[in-house]
């Protein structure tokens, strides 16, 4: 029985090595944007959500804007990551403080084919080459009042209501007029 285990444990610290490994390679092409834990509270404070409405964070890391969201307003909170090693780091934090909370969900898919139609509100900290892309998606795909929110990077080509956060910007969008 202690092999079993052994062998066990080994090939989870191997798997847990390779998808590191994976993770590195992928932030070498596109790296890791985070939201500071310091500004977390005021960034959730604009989102102004129901119980009722949706959520989004897209590129959401280690899950920190996912859960402190549905924490505060108690809505669905949903988040696309496809990095293994902020999957596993995610799926972690969910089992050990939110195990029974059908309204938080992890997507291991990349938010570009996704559709974000259903979302009342958008948020991304993400670099300026991918918004670029999402903001055609953005426009095409979001419903009357979708609001979308940028921490630190605007949109390329919208028109923003600037909020600061101590020392960064929050940039929100109201889609599909604005």
């Amino acid at each position: 029985m202690p092999n079993g285990l052994t062998l066990a444990i080994t090939l989870l610290i191997i798997l847990l090595f390779l998808a590191y490994m994976v993770s590195i390679i992928m932030n070498f092409f596109n790296p890791f944007y985070s939201t500071p834990k310091k500004h977390l509270k005021k960034i959730i404070d604009k989102f102004n959500l129901n119980g009722e409405q949706k959520f989004v964070d897209l590129g959401s890391g280690d899950g920190r804007v996912v859960f402190a969201t549905n924490k505060k307003y108690k809505c669905l909170s949903v988040g696309y990551e496809i990095s293994p090693v902020l999957l596993i780091i995610q799926k972690l934090a969910k089992l050990l403080y939110h195990p029974f909370n059908k309204n938080i969900k992890i997507k291991e898919e990349s938010f570009l084919n996704a559709d974000l139609s259903e979302y009342n509100v958008i948020y991304c900290c993400l670099p300026p080459t991918i918004l670029e892309n999402l903001e055609e998606k953005f426009r095409n795909e979001l419903k009357n009042n979708t609001k979308v929110f940028s921490y630190k990077v605007k949109l390329p080509n919208r028109k923003a209501k600037e909020h600061r956060i101590d020392d960064s910007m929050l940039y929100e969008y109201t889609y599909p007029s604005s």
